[in-house]
């Protein structure tokens, strides 16, 4: 369960659901499998897995959620090759062409007809609900995933004001700054990994396992070129790639803490989750707000 993406949303109010009441009003969509005519479902599961009997889980202050989505695989190659094979028969048997409209009504028919037999993948998302300090940080390197997400739940909840959290300065810029001159703020250490852009015209530059300090590396940054990618380490404890968008990426938790997890031998696996649950709620918060500080503070709340 330990989060290898964090993308973090600021709540504009605060956050009035207990884990009881905020299940209850996710249990009306509730994950159900794809039924032999669907495309697709998506809807909420249990944090703790498939053996978990709740749709959410809380400890100290922090409410951990999942959503599932599963998506019927149909092959755009299956369908066309069952397509052309409909149209060379009509061409056959009728001695005529197909016009656009009849082929997009094959397509369809082709598509709904070859549903039942498609293979089902599946893929869960998972998040937490800060309440105290009005945070959601969702464990996603799609931004759209974790804007999927944030939707379901503000239909969940009727209503919810959200939107990603902002450092004050542009997080490029800082990132430049950082390796221009080898010293990242306090806590904060290079790691061996960045990508440069060009600001005047679409050079590219991807580099890992780098010595960050190299001065070809300040020379392209003389040149005009800024970072877009830089990996980064903070008090041992968490390694990560972070973007301009403010998003941590490939997260890595440090040994000691998996260990420290691990230390326990609980009975249940409510017990086992709880326990590394709030390790990295509480590392990870502690990152966040460490992250926001060494960019300047937040650039505003909602």
């Amino acid at each position: 369960m330990w989060y290898k993406n964090v993308r973090a949303f600021r709540l504009a109010a605060p956050f009035d659901e207990t884990p009881e009441t905020l299940a209850e009003k996710l249990e009306a969509a509730q994950f159900v499998p794809c039924g032999k005519m669907e495309l697709s479902r998506y809807g909420w599961v249990s944090p703790l897995g498939p053996e978990g009997q709740s749709l959410t889980h809380g400890t100290g202050g922090y409410i951990a959620i999942s959503i599932k989505k599963q998506e019927k695989l149909l092959p755009s190659a299956v369908i066309k090759e069952h397509l052309e094979e409909k149209i060379r028969e009509i061409r056959a048997r009728d001695g005529r062409p197909v016009g656009r409209k009849e082929r997009e009504n094959l397509k369809d028919e082709i598509t709904f007809s070859l549903l039942p037999q498609a293979f089902a993948k599946s893929s869960i998302d998972h998040a937490f609900i800060d309440t105290r300090r009005r945070l959601i940080v969702v464990d996603s390197a799609s931004a759209n995933r974790a804007e999927e997400l944030m939707s379901a739940l503000r239909d969940a909840l009727g209503s919810l004001r959200a939107v990603p959290l902002t450092p004050h300065n542009p997080a490029p810029a800082i990132m430049t700054e950082w390796l221009k001159t080898g010293r990242p703020a306090d806590d904060f250490t290079l790691g061996d990994e960045c990508e440069l852009i060009s600001s005047q015209d679409e050079r590219i530059i991807r580099g890992r396992k780098l010595d960050l300090t190299d001065d070809q590396l300040t020379r392209h940054l003389d040149s005009g070129m800024f970072v877009n990618k830089l990996a980064l380490g903070w008090k041992d404890t968490i390694h990560c790639v972070l973007d301009d968008q403010f998003t941590f990426k490939r997260v890595k938790f440090a040994d000691t803490l998996l260990e420290r997890a691990g230390d326990r031998n609980p009975e249940t696996l409510a017990e086992q989750f709880d326990h590394e649950f709030a390790i990295m709620t509480l590392e990870l918060t502690a990152f966040i707000q460490a992250a926001l500080h060494a960019f300047g503070g937040e650039l505003q709340e909602v």
